[in-house]
């Protein structure tokens, strides 16, 4: 291999190294927090955890793999014909070829590499990720089940108990009901139970003990059973644990040999022609993309490598839009399948064959460009000049205060250039990897142009809040800093007697405004945009609006011992419809008294609520020794307020502190289970100080690592992110389970982390 050679694919390799790394850990950052809460709820070891998040990858890189292939080729080339590297090469009888070749080469690897994980890798471990993922989320663990609080995650079966007790927690007073069947709710109450396991099957089953089931027939409101027990046996789940239930064909999930097996069947044949031309033409971006990337990487003269990063956003949008485009209308069928998914190859392909064809034939361009240059500084040189002496007359002007001297406005010019460059990448890799993903929803519900200008304009302030800001702290500190070292800069501001904590400070300084400035706008602004974007992206995507307000809540713990279900519940005009009220013994959890209404409203005029159309069961062990039937009654031990069933349903972030802790005070008077929000509380004053904790952690690495460049300082930050990140997540799903307390699960990745920094600044030689 030629030195030539060499020089280039390393100048690419590592660029592309740093490409997959990033682009991958922005797509795996929203599955991040599902995966740690999916783990978070169960016992599970160590190798499992692994397991479940390398499964994702191969899936990821079938994308990112052509993207880094790209910036690796953008960026590497860029820097060669910044620096004049490549007319260098010219000068020397290197011709166009000794460029190209190796750079195609590269490309081939990483298509090569792109096609082993679309075609044979990726379709294994998105197979066996479902079926872990449903091994663990079906494998309940009874340290899952909180008191107090109504458990939904159980099919068919609502579950609410006022306490558990044990290492093996045992249940007190459990009521269970029914669902199965709608106008028929089967209700169990028992004064004790636990879960067992069946270690062959994974089957659980509820063992209870002392107490009744209650069902009434439908078609009768007379007939009711009461069916006592001592002990009884309750299955949660009828099925084996040992395989995924059978649903619809997956075709990620299929071999080359089963879709091939699915085209002879004409209900199977498009979705499995799709998938086939899907897994050849996305891993086929990586040459198509390399023919484009090399002129335009040998041609850029100015700006280097944050141009090829510009150009890298910019066809990097360009090509999965046409692949989503063609992937959308193909499973439509609009289109045949190899004509949407190669449509974008075959663009991108002829435009990179006629640009290379046209490489050697640039010489004339380039030095009318050239000549160009030089007149415009010529003409621009007086007003340079005068900004020259004005510069040299404000550097002879002694400071006039300790605060704010020249080292601080270079430190904060160039921190904040480097700040800005960074948000505005994320930004754009933000609404790339977004856009790609709504694409599809964008032709089949015709979203026009002002709707999705709209939809991202609400959108990418929450961008910006989380994760933008912080990484771009984080990225920001580290590259300026590493260039700093690198250039001896930080040398020169020792020798002058100026700390490194002095150098630092302004940094820390802004970092601090940002974290007021975070708090700021997710206190003030994020609650109500979040809702408008929200119901924005509801519409892209076609389904119905919904509301966050007054939603149909089914089942509520009362404010004593009374459980509320009800069909349909109006808060504008407080009127029930099927309400049903359970009353519970507050000593054995029986059932006293059940009492039914086809509607029901609150009269002012007496406080209360009549009933209408139904009615009450007085219930003493296993009798009824009361049964009244009603056109109209009232119960005036029914205390109940409408405005205790118009609590407000919003998530977290579309809520400031105040509202939210009134919200979570709301939802624990009436039994739900509020540990998530309340880590969510909690976060709310946490998060913004990420980015003075960010800025405290990259400095001493800054520092130590500086010597290295730009190229290892960014490499580095993104490395801190996803370990700050993971930590951060693992204790938000620790505490959304109840395992440790809010307050420990928002603030100890902060805390942690802010110290380790704080440390390490410490140590550094200043």
């Amino acid at each position: 291999m030629r030195i030539v050679t060499k020089y280039i694919l390393k100048e690419i390799t590592s660029h592309s190294f740093l490409g997959i790394l990033i682009f991958s850990f922005v797509i795996f950052l929203p599955q991040m927090n599902r995966l740690l809460e999916l783990v978070a709820r169960r016992n599970v070891s160590a190798g499992t955890v692994i397991e479940l998040f390398l499964l994702p990858l191969p899936s990821i890189f079938i994308m990112t793999i052509p993207m880094a292939v790209l910036v690796g080729i953008l960026i590497g080339l860029s820097r060669m014909s910044s620096d004049g590297e490549f007319i260098a090469l010219r000068a020397a009888g290197v011709g166009a070829g000794r460029i190209v070749r190796p750079t195609m080469l590269f490309a081939a690897l990483g298509w090569a590499l792109a096609s082993a994980m679309s075609l044979y890798w990726a379709p294994r471990a998105a197979k066996e990720l479902d079926r872990l993922k449903w091994q663990l989320q079906t494998s309940q663990a009874p340290y899952e089940v909180q008191p107090r609080v109504f458990i939904e995650q159980i099919p068919n079966l609502l579950v609410f108990l006022q306490d558990t007790q044990g290492a093996t927690p045992t249940w007190h007073h459990v009521f269970i009901a029914d669902t199965s069947e709608r106008d028929n709710i089967k209700t169990t109450t028992a004064e004790s139970g636990f879960v067992v396991k069946d270690p062959r099957t994974n089957a659980l089953t509820l063992h209870l003990s002392r107490g009744a089931t209650h069902e009434l027939d439908p078609e009768e409101s007379s007939h009711y059973s009461i069916i006592t027990f001592d002990q009884t046996d309750l299955p949660l789940d009828r099925e084996t644990r040992t395989q995924p239930p059978p649903g619809e064909l997956q075709y990620p999930h299929l071999n080359l040999i089963e879709l091939l097996a699915s085209l002879p069947d004409p209900s199977r044949r498009n979705p499995a022609m799709v998938e086939l031309h899907y897994r050849f033409a996305i891993p086929f971006a990586s040459l198509v993309l390399a023919l484009v990337g090399i002129p335009l990487g040998v041609q850029t003269r100015k700006g280097g490598k944050s141009v090829g990063f510009v150009f890298t956003i910019f066809l990097v949008f360009i090509y999965y839009m046409f692949a989503a485009s063609g992937l959308s209308l193909s499973k439509q069928g609009s289109v045949p399948p190899w004509a949407g998914l190669w449509f974008g190859n075959a663009v991108f392909a002829l435009a990179g064959l006629a640009a290379l064809g046209s490489l050697n034939r640039t010489s004339r361009s380039l030095r009318f460009l050239a000549e160009l240059g030089r007149k415009v500084i010529r003409l621009a040189q007086p007003i340079l000049q005068k900004f020259a002496f004005a510069n040299r007359a404000r550097e002879r002007t002694p400071p006039r205060s300790r605060f704010l001297q020249v080292l601080d406005g270079y430190i904060l010019r160039g921190f904040l250039g480097f700040f800005g460059l960074v948000v505005l990448a994320l930004l754009a890799l933000f609404v790339v990897f977004d856009f790609y993903q709504l694409f599809g929803h964008v032709l089949r519900n015709q979203a026009g142009p002002s709707l999705l200008f709209s939809y991202y304009r609400y959108l990418i302030p929450q961008a910006i809040y989380f994760p933008v800001i912080p990484l771009g702290i984080l990225v920001a500190v580290l590259i300026f800093f590493s260039l700093l070292t690198k250039s001896n800069q930080i040398t020169a501001a020792k020798a002058a007697g100026v700390s490194l904590y002095r150098v630092s400070a302004p940094v820390v300084a802004v970092a601090a405004l940002f974290s007021v400035g975070l708090f700021v706008l997710e206190e003030y602004y994020l609650p109500e945009i979040n809702q408008r974007q929200d119901a924005l992206r509801n519409q892209i995507k076609g389904r119905p609006p919904q509301t966050y307000f007054n939603p149909d809540r089914r089942w509520i713990f009362g404010e004593e011992s009374r459980i509320f279900n009800y069909r349909f519940f109006d808060p504008d005009r407080n009127i029930f419809a099927s309400l049903s009220v359970f009353e519970l013994d507050p000593d054995t959890f029986q059932i006293r008294r059940r009492i039914f209404a086809q509607r029901g409203h609150w009269e002012e005029a007496i406080s209360g609520w009549v009933l209408e159309n139904g009615w009450v069961r007085e219930i003493q062990h296993d009798r009824v020794t009361l049964f009244n039937e009603f056109a109209v009654a009232t119960f005036p031990d029914l205390t109940e307020r409408p405005e205790y069933f118009k609590k407000e349903v919003k998530p977290s972030e579309q809520m400031n502190a105040a509202e939210l802790k009134g919200y979570l005070k709301e939802l624990q008077q009436g039994g739900f289970d509020v540990a998530k929000l309340s880590v969510q509380f909690h976060r709310k004053f946490s998060y913004p100080l990420m980015a003075i904790v960010v800025a405290l952690i990259a400095i001493p690495f800054s520092f130590s690592v500086g010597r290295r460049g730009a190229l290892s300082g960014l490499a580095i930050s993104f490395a801190i992110a996803m370990v700050y990140w993971t930590t951060s997540s693992l204790f938000e799903a620790l505490g959304a389970l109840s395992q440790i307390p809010p307050v420990v699960a928002a603030w100890t990745a902060p805390v942690l982390f802010g110290l380790g920094g704080i440390y390490m600044l410490l140590r550094v030689r200043t």
